[in-house]
C-alpha cells in the first residue's frame, strides 16, 4: 500500500478517536488498496485537485509511476462538532506589566483587565501552551480547542516578582504570575504557560530573591524565559557585532543563572528588526567565544495574529504577536470580536500532536516541509 495512504488512514483513525470516540463510520475505498481496509473509521478518496503529491512505493528497477494524491474525506457525523484546522491562527499575546487601577501606557493593562482576558480566553475555547511547544510543533491542545501563547516583555515586577511568605519565596499578590497560578488552580484544563522576555537590567523581576531564584521559580512552575537583548536595544541600525553583543550577553546571563535551561526565542525591542542582511544574527551568532542559537524572533504587537508553523507563509524571523489590550484594531479585544465573526480563522486542534489535520480548502496554504514525521490528514466535510 502507498505509504502516504497508510499514514492518512492511521491519521484518520486517530482523529476519529480524538474528536468523536463514540462515533464510528464504515470505510469506503476507491481502488484496490483501500478495499482491504474495511472497518476503519473514515472515507478515503483519491482525487486530482489537491496539490499535495507523494510518490507511491515502487519495486527496484520499476518504471517511475505518476505520483498519487490522496485525501481523507470525513463524514460530519464522525467529527461531531470538531472541525480541525491546524494551520489557522494561533495568537501569541504580548503583555508587559499590570497597573492597579488604570493602564499607564498603551503596552500595559490593569489587573482587572488581565483577569478578564484570562477568563474570556478560557470561556471562548483557548488553552495555553508553551512557546517552546509551539516552536517545536508539539501542540497537545485537546480536540476542538485553540492553543494560545502568553508572553511578557521587559521583566517588569508587576509581571513577576517574589516576596517571602511562611519562610518561602512566593509570587507577589496580583502580579501576573500570581494571577495565572491561581487561575490555573481554578481551571486546570486552561494550562499554565507563559514566556518572559527579559533584558540584562538589574531590576529584572525586581523583588526578593536573587535573579537565579526568580528564574528558577518560573522554570519550576511551567514558565519560560526569552531573550529581549541585554540593553533593550534598538536593532534597526545595529551592526553585526552590536547585534551579537546584545543577544550573546543576555544569553550568557541566563545560562549563568539557569544553566539547565535553553532559550529558544527572542523578541525585538520596540518591534525594530535589524536590516535584512543582518537579521539572521538575532537567531545565530557568537559573542565572547560562545555561540547562541534561537529558533524564532517575535515582533511587537499590533501586527496580527500568528499563523501556525505549518502555514506556507510562516516566517520564523517575523513572528507576529497580538497586543494584550482592548483599545485598538488588531489587539486582543479586537481579535475576540473578529473570531466570533470568523471562527474558521482560528487554529482548531484535532487532539493528536502527531497528526496535522486540515480542511481541503486550506491545502494551498500548507507548508509540507514543516510536517517532519507527522501524519497529514486532509479532509472534506460532507453533510450527514
Amino acid at each position: 500500500m502507498n505509504n502516504f495512504l497508510k499514514r492518512c488512514l492511521c491519521a484518520a483513525a486517530a482523529l476519529c478517536a480524538a474528536c468523536a470516540p463514540d462515533t464510528r463510520e464504515t470505510m469506503v475505498g476507491l481502488g484496490t488498496e483501500a478495499e482491504s481496509l474495511k472497518g476503519l473509521s473514515q472515507i478515503v478518496e483519491q482525487f486530482d485537485s489537491v496539490p499535495i503529491e507523494h510518490g507511491a512505493e515502487q519495486d527496484d528497477g520499476a518504471e517511475p509511476q505518476e505520483e498519487a494524491v490522496y485525501t481523507v474525506k470525513i463524514e460530519s457525523t464522525a467529527l461531531g462538532t470538531v472541525r480541525p484546522n491546524e494551520i489557522g491562527h494561533i495568537m501569541i499575546i504580548m503583555f508587559h506589566g499590570l497597573d492597579r487601577n488604570s493602564a499607564s501606557e498603551p503596552y500595559m493593562c490593569t489587573v482587572a483587565e488581565f483577569k478578564n482576558f484570562l477568563q474570556r480566553l478560557y470561556d471562548e475555547g483557548f488553552r495555553t501552551i508553551s512557546l517552546s511547544d509551539l516552536i517545536n510543533n508539539n501542540i497537545t491542545t485537546p480536540a476542538g480547542y485553540t492553543p494560545v501563547v502568553l508572553t511578557f516583555d521587559d521583566g517588569l515586577a508587576t509581571a513577576f516578582s517574589l516576596t517571602t511568605a511562611e519562610d518561602r519565596l512566593v509570587p507577589v499578590p496580583d502580579c501576573a504570575v500570581d494571577i495565572m497560578d491561581r487561575f490555573a488552580e481554578e481551571h486546570p484544563d486552561f494550562g499554565r504557560a507563559a514566556t518572559f522576555f527579559i533584558n540584562g537590567r538589574i531590576q529584572t523581576f525586581q523583588g526578593e530573591g536573587t535573579l537565579a531564584e526568580r528564574m528558577q521559580y518560573l522554570l519550576d512552575n511551567g514558565y519560560e524565559i526569552g531573550n529581549h537583548t541585554y540593553s533593550h536595544a534598538r536593532l534597526l541600525g545595529a551592526s553585526a557585532a552590536e547585534i551579537q553583543s546584545e543577544m550573546g550577553r543576555l544569553d550568557q546571563l541566563v545560562r549563568a543563572a539557569a544553566p539547565d535551561f535553553q532559550m529558544t526565542a527572542m523578541a525585538y525591542p520596540y518591534g525594530e528588526r535589524p536590516v535584512l542582511e543582518l537579521r539572521q544574527y538575532v537567531l545565530d551568532g557568537i559573542y565572547d567565544g560562545m555561540e547562541y542559537h534561537y529558533k524564532w524572533a517575535l515582533k511587537e504587537g499590533q501586527n496580527g495574529a500568528s499563523a501556525a508553523p505549518n502555514r506556507s507563509n510562516f516566517d520564523p524571523l517575523a513572528v507576529p504577536r497580538v497586543r494584550g489590550t482592548a483599545t485598538a484594531p488588531t489587539d486582543l479585544g479586537w481579535y475576540f470580536d473578529y473570531y466570533s465573526q470568523h471562527p474558521g480563522a482560528r487554529y482548531i486542534s484535532d487532539g493528536n500532536p502527531n497528526v496535522i489535520a486540515i480542511p481541503e480548502s486550506a491545502v494551498e496554504n500548507l507548508n509540507l516541509d514543516s510536517l517532519g514525521a507527522k501524519d497529514l490528514l486532509v479532509y472534506e466535510e460532507t453533510s450527514s
